[in-house]
């Protein structure tokens, strides 16, 4: 599977994946920035599905063992092996949900999304979450 879009220096470098099904660009540019912030490379890869699976499969292709997936309405992030029915963090307040997962018709979901990306890179960085 090739990437979309990468910040990666090459294509063997260790990443986030993002995988995205009609995602806002807005969004995902959002949630790259917060990456890109803290340091963290990142892949796009175009994707179909519903944004919880697919931030499980982005986690589980990722060498650094996180991935976001991310819709025209939900974006959520997963880490490898944490269990996807109790969440971290849930800035929905729809239910349980992986990590963290976000509704993107929120007036702030630019917010969040960058949010979302930061708080990506610090789960592979090991540090708090904002």
């Amino acid at each position: 599977m090739q990437p979309a879009m990468s910040n990666a220096t090459t294509s063997g470098t260790p990443a986030v994946h993002i995988h995205e099904a009609s995602a806002s660009p807005a969004h995902l540019a959002e949630i790259c920035a917060g990456l890109e912030e803290e340091g963290i490379p990142y892949a796009i890869f175009k994707a179909t599905g519903e944004a919880k699976p697919l931030a499980v499969e982005a986690a589980n292709r990722s060498k650094l063992r996180v991935g976001i997936g991310i819709t025209r309405d939900f974006a959520v992030m997963q880490i490898r092996n944490c269990p996807v029915d109790i969440p971290v963090a849930d800035t929905s307040k729809e239910g349980e949900f992986p990590i963290l997962h976000i509704k993107l018709s929120s007036l702030n979901a630019n917010f969040e999304c960058r949010a979302l990306g930061t708080n990506a890179a610090r789960a592979v960085k090991g540090s708090a979450f904002l």
